[in-house]
């Protein structure tokens, strides 16, 4: 899966639901999720790897990704594998293993606009956090750019600073 995304600090969640009510997007769910970040051999994370479990009440979600940073003025194109986990053995095998680098810990309000996805994150450690991510299978077309850069246009006057890196790095800094 590759998705287009950008993450920015957000001042006002209320602002945020106004514009995306404006798109068209619906809101899906409220969600409290736990994400264990694990460390990754230096070949892994030089590329911008990230190794994290995700549990969501009594599920999980192995994720594994490779993102650049965020910039302003553009979405990052991020290559994304997911493998939902049913044994509850993988996350102690995991620690062991690799370590724990960080524990990321938010309430996640989702919304959605056919195949864009928003988030309005409340981290622990960090703050309120707003994402956008355009998912797809296959590539990244032009025609999506566009749309994209729609929603970040129309979102960008109630959005804070963007956000560089994932949440581990905003969790780590504190």
């Amino acid at each position: 899966m590759i998705n287009l995304e950008l993450k920015h600090f957000c001042p006002d969640f209320d602002k945020v639901r106004k514009v995306l009510r404006e798109l068209g997007a619906k809101k899906e769910t409220i969600k409290t999720q736990k994400d264990y970040f694990f460390g990754l051999p230096a070949e892994k994370s030089s590329v911008s790897g990230r190794l994290k479990l995700r549990v969501e009440g009594k599920k999980q979600k192995l994720v594994y990704y490779e993102r650049p940073d965020f910039s302003a003025a553009s979405g990052a194109a991020s290559s994304l594998g997911l493998y939902d986990v049913e044994d509850d053995k993988l996350l102690p095998f995991l620690k062991r293993a690799l370590g724990v680098a960080a524990i990321v810990e938010k309430k996640r309000e989702v919304w959605r606009k056919a195949n864009t996805v928003f988030h309005l994150d409340t981290v622990k450690g960090a703050g309120n956090i707003f994402e956008v991510e355009l998912q797809k299978k296959g590539t990244i077309s032009e025609k999506d750019r566009k749309m994209f850069k729609s929603y970040q246009d129309k979102l960008l006057p109630v959005l804070g600073d963007v956000i560089k890196g994932s949440n581990i790095d905003l969790v780590l800094k504190k």
